[in-house]
């Protein structure tokens, strides 16, 4: 039996169009006589309260089925038991990054984390990241967050004003000069990385891999004439060098953007120049 023979139904081709993907394929699954795989797993969230600033755990229980991802879970369970959890999401499809949330101790985006797959006895822990401020529930603030992408000038900088405003020409790159950059380039600043590192757990000032990364990414960047002005920005012991090469935010990336590489990188050219300039 083909894939068209279990999914589609030629006689009802809009049935599931109110459904999401997910659902839409368990609905066909059952409707073809097929097992969906189908359990009830346990969840123990552990919600923020503003109020008492303190993380409260609390047990829910929810049907799921092979597909059901831990974001899927959660908005069954804001449906139909407590809608007045706290969550944030967007795309459902590991692109915006604002799924990011700890689930079973390791950060991850909920939209790409499988139920099953994880719930090991039939029970999932979900909590917020710690290593960004916590607003409610499940929901952390940002706010420090991108300010610290901001500092770095996350955008090609070009020394000519009038070409800046309109361009005459463009600025073609070779494979090689691409690639240089290009897996730095995939970052969607959903704070994993920020969350999994221990330097900014236990040093607040330290600004992150995210933006190390970024830095990386841009002076690489063939286009970009900002230059070793990069480097001075981030040649700091707060910033750079506060790098413990743990490697967790490379772990825990789900796009492989790899920081932890990224600020080895940087490390080795600050001290190239500087050895270059003595």
């Amino acid at each position: 039996m083909s894939f068209r023979d279990v999914f589609i139904d030629r006689e009802k081709p809009y049935n599931y169009i109110h459904l999401n993907e997910r659902e839409a394929t368990a609905a066909a699954y059952q409707e073809k006589g097929k097992d969906d795989g189908s359990r009830s797993v346990e969840f123990e969230v552990k919600r923020f309260n503003p109020a008492t600033k303190m993380l409260e755990s609390e047990l829910f229980r929810t049907r799921v089925h092979r597909f059901s991802t831990v974001l899927d879970a959660l908005l069954d369970i804001k449906e139909k038991e407590d809608n007045t959890l706290a969550i944030r999401y967007s795309c459902r499809m590991g692109i915006c990054g604002s799924c990011a949330m700890v689930v079973n101790g390791k950060p991850v985006l909920a939209c790409e984390t499988n139920v099953l797959q994880n719930s090991g006895e039939g029970r999932i822990v979900v909590s917020p990241m710690l290593g960004h401020p916590l607003l409610k529930d499940l929901v952390t603030d940002f706010d420090d967050f991108f300010e610290r992408h901001r500092s770095i000038k996350p955008h090609l900088v070009r020394n000519d004003i009038e070409e800046k405003y309109s361009a005459q020409k463009e600025y073609p790159q070779s494979r090689e000069e691409l690639s240089k950059y290009l897996p730095f380039s995939y970052c969607i600043m959903c704070g994993l990385c920020v969350d999994a590192c221990p330097v900014v757990n236990t040093n607040p000032s330290f600004i992150g891999p995210q933006a190390l990364a970024q830095v990386q990414r841009y002076y690489a960047d063939s286009r970009d004439q900002l230059g070793d002005r990069r480097l001075e920005m981030v040649d700091r012991l707060e910033d750079v060098w506060d790098c413990e090469f743990a490697g967790a935010c490379s772990l825990v990336c789900p796009k492989g953007v790899d920081p932890a590489f990224a600020i080895q990188l940087l490390k080795a050219e600050i001290v190239r120049k500087d050895i270059a300039g003595k």
